[in-house]
């Protein structure tokens, strides 16, 4: 029986998790994904991660021109996962246990759940400071402390999310396209109030640093935006039609994540190196520097631009995150599950206020260090997205038995070992994760050096990942698609009988 498709209202309740979404729900247009994934991505603290990349050491050209790389670099997990997720119409970390086998995704889907929650509180702990930092520089804070406003900023953003997260899909949608708009006119405002604070004769005047800078410039950035994203990717695509074109899907999803991103990535670095004070500022206190340059009406404008992106990603890591915990094998439904990872974001958030004071070091060790997993993940995920030709069983996602080993050895193997290389080419500095880099001494490497300091252990593992599949793999693939079990339903749209074709959703 095919239902007639329907579009939900904006509060009703979104139940479905690992299992595929309803077919009269999948009505989504590409164009949806564009503003779903613009909406977490036009934060101002993108400004702040310009900025970072210009500290580096890099020229104004430099800086730029690795911005970009990292911006192109995001577009490939960012795509991919989406394309995944329109064909199984099931989260990401569930259609990765095709990747993994069924008991071996286990590990890439706590690494997944891990990142949501780490990210998810860093976001939250940034939309709560980041307010307190605009109320103290503009004196509206009145006899409150940097440390209350910050915590009464993370209770507010705390609630938000978490209700937001648990209706689920619809009221999401519905959220990030009031975000898009808002965000695209008040961040025009940032502009325009700060332009007059560009010196191109300064910028241009700064000399160029070692180039292996680029690749630490660009490592940065796709950790920051395509990789900490990369487990998410699917999860957006789920109300996607059938019919619609997978391409379009692919694009505009990683178009609306990464035009944003980039645009405010380069003002940052323009900002930066216009004024060496600008440039310390915007990486220690990134939302006081900016409100200190914009008149004193601006303040709410500001604090708007900064909010709403900031917690539209919160949003959506815990959203995300819920997935994650299911892959992992928590059999608890979408919502409850949902809570449980917004209560441990929650958690992050508030040690982070009471801990945390270098936002550059949070970019630099902590985004890089899980970015290496991730990326690990990524080349294998994707590469195996590319080389499938049929769509995914996705009764077999869900249950042992099917299509799908419990453990792909080979796989789970290899996304072991190059983790273990990957972190092997990178450092940092922070208590806890200075203990990478220590392959460095075989290959006679200088721990301390400008090409180490290039963290390129990560694309390592993004490239190790992406050969994997297509040196050992496409037999056990072809294997897959060739299975012949009772009620398949991953052949091709065009191989479905009528009954189970997905009708052509009515043009609104």
């Amino acid at each position: 029986i095919v239902m007639k498709p329907s579009r939900p209202p904006i509060f009703s309740l979104e139940d479905a998790g690992a299992e595929p979404t309803p077919t009269q729900y999948r009505i989504g247009r590409a164009a949806r994904l564009f503003w779903l994934w613009f909406a977490p991505n036009s934060s101002a603290i993108m400004v702040a991660l310009g900025a970072s990349v210009f500290a580096l050491g890099m020229s104004l050209r430099q800086s730029i021109v690795a911005a970009l790389v990292g911006i192109a670099l995001s577009c490939l997990p960012l795509g991919l996962g989406t394309l995944a997720g329109k064909r199984s119409s099931q989260p990401t970390m569930v259609v990765s246990r095709a990747t993994f086998g069924l008991l071996g995704n286990i590990l890439p889907a706590l690494v997944a759940l891990a990142s949501r929650v780490l990210w998810g509180g860093v976001l939250l702990w940034f939309f709560a400071t980041s307010i307190a930092e605009v109320l103290l520089g503009a004196d509206l804070a009145g006899t409150l402390s940097s440390v209350e406003l910050a915590l009464i900023g993370l209770a507010v953003g705390s609630l938000l999310a978490l209700l937001i997260s648990f209706f689920g899909f619809h009221l999401i949608a519905a959220a990030s396209f009031v975000t898009t708009v808002a965000s695209l006119a008040l961040l025009a405002g940032l502009v325009a109030l700060t332009a007059d604070r560009i010196d191109f004769g300064m910028a241009r005047a700064t000399p160029d640093g070692p180039w292996p800078l680029m690749i630490t410039g660009a490592v940065l950035v796709f950790s920051v935006l395509g990789l900490v994203w990369a487990q998410s990717s699917g999860d957006l695509a789920r109300y996607q039609r059938g019919t619609s074109s997978g391409a379009a899907s692919m694009l505009t999803s990683a178009f609306g994540a990464t035009l944003p991103a980039f645009g405010l990535i380069a003002y940052g670095v323009l900002l930066a190196a216009s004024d060496p004070s600008l440039a310390a500022g915007l990486t220690s206190q990134p939302l006081a520097t900016l409100g200190d340059l914009l008149p004193g009406w601006y303040v709410v404008p500001l604090i708007l631009a900064t909010a709403l992106s900031l917690l539209s990603g919160t949003v959506l890591a815990i959203y995300s995150g819920g997935f994650a915990l299911q892959a992992v094998g928590v059999t608890l439904r979408r919502p409850i599950a949902v809570i449980v990872v917004g209560v441990l974001v929650v958690g992050v958030a508030a040690l982070l206020t009471f801990t945390l004071n270098d936002l550059f070091t949070l970019f630099r060790d902590l985004a890089t260090t899980f970015a290496v997993p991730i990326a690990a993940w990524v080349g294998l995920f994707a590469a195996e997205v590319m080389i499938r030709n049929r769509r995914y069983s996705s009764s077999s996602l869900l249950a042992r038995g099917g299509v799908y080993a419990d453990v792909r050895w080979g796989n789970l193997a290899a996304y072991l070992v190059i983790t273990a290389i990957g972190w092997g080419l990178t450092t940092a500095t922070v208590p806890g994760l200075d203990w990478q880099g220590y392959l460095f001494a075989l290959t006679g490497t200088d721990q301390g050096g400008v090409v180490a300091a290039t963290d390129y252990g990560v694309l390592v593992a993004l490239l190790l990942g992406l050969l994997w599949p297509v040196a050992a793999g496409i037999g056990a693939i072809r294997r897959q698609e060739s299975a012949d079990l009772p009620g398949r339903s991953d052949a091709p749209e065009a191989e479905l009988p009528a009954a189970l074709k997905e009708p052509e959703a009515p043009r609104p």
